[in-house]
């Protein structure tokens, strides 16, 4: 238990330290360029840990098709996401992102009977409140769009779209976990980076525009990478944990993107955010404490 809880708190530190840089990576960059880009890093770290722990062996079966279904959903929860972009300004985006958690949470009491308690209860509502405290930065897809006068009218749209997104994204996020019965962590990394990618590369040759290769697309791609390094990790750590829990810790990995602001840029640590991080890391260690 303890290395499972290692592994996701290893995975919320690279993901922090990931969406950090993505914020001036991905300046010039409209969300489906940055999403293909994050994708294909992912791809390519996914593909590596694959073949270092595997060979040249491919999963195959019933179980492959689960983990490329999974990758799939995944992706078009990410595609809803860009569209939201349009519609929405990023800080309520990605506020409103965080809500797949709710959804995974209850699909994991509901359906795999996962039990509950005061502590845990605590922990997850901690987690969560502090978590989208900290979401009025923008810390994913690091483009800084804002709903024109033009867009106001469209709101129903933008509400809908984002509600595509929070229900697939918690239905994908709560599928990884019966998906690793037939599956090891580096197997799904890889299989649902495939499937994310494909559909991250269909959607942005329909909506554009194309991407340029520069030295700022490698890095966007750099971003990608580390992000797929850590999603090994969090499958590792999601095998011994409730999916409840994993999911709610591993989105602590905003306390390390908001310090990295406060250290590193000099942004003010103010009083709500100071209170949003505690809130956060309490949410976490009862989380901790609530699986033994």
């Amino acid at each position: 238990m303890i290395v499972s809880l290692a592994c996701v708190a290893l995975y919320a530190v690279l993901v922090g330290v990931a969406s950090f840089i993505e914020v001036p990576v991905g300046r010039g960059f409209g969300a489906f360029q940055l999403n293909v880009l994050i994708r294909v890093g992912g791809l390519v770290a996914a593909a590596a840990v694959l073949v270092a722990v595997h060979g040249l062996a491919f999963p195959g079966g019933s179980s492959a098709l689960a983990g490329l279904g999974v990758g799939v959903l995944t992706g078009v929860g990410s595609i809803f996401y860009c569209f939201s972009l349009k519609y929405m300004p990023v800080s309520l985006v990605v506020t409103f992102s965080n809500l797949y958690l709710v959804i995974t949470i209850v699909l994991g009491v509901i359906v795999l009977g996962e039990p509950i308690t005061a502590l845990k209860v605590a922990g997850l509502t901690g987690t969560l409140a502090g978590v989208l405290m900290l979401a009025r930065a923008p810390v994913r897809y690091g483009v800084h769009s804002k709903a024109s006068s033009a867009e106001q009218p469209l709101r129903l749209r933008a509400f809908v779209t984002m509600a595509a997104y929070v229900v697939i994204v918690g239905v994908g996020a709560f599928l990884e976990k019966p998906a690793l019965k037939g599956l090891d962590a580096t197997e799904l990394n890889g299989l649902m980076a495939i499937a994310m990618t494909a559909v991250a590369v269909v959607a942005l040759a329909v909506h554009g525009p194309r991407i340029r290769i520069t030295e700022r697309s490698l890095q966007g791609v750099g971003v990608g990478a580390l992000i797929g390094v850590a999603s090994v990790l969090y499958f590792l750590g999601l095998r011994g944990l409730p999916v409840s829990v994993a999911a709610a810790f591993a989105n602590s990995s905003m306390v390390v993107t908001v310090m990295l602001s406060v250290v590193v840029l000099h942004q003010p640590l103010t009083r709500v955010r100071g209170a949003a991080m505690l809130v956060t890391l309490l949410g976490v260690t009862l989380l901790a404490l609530s699986v033994g």
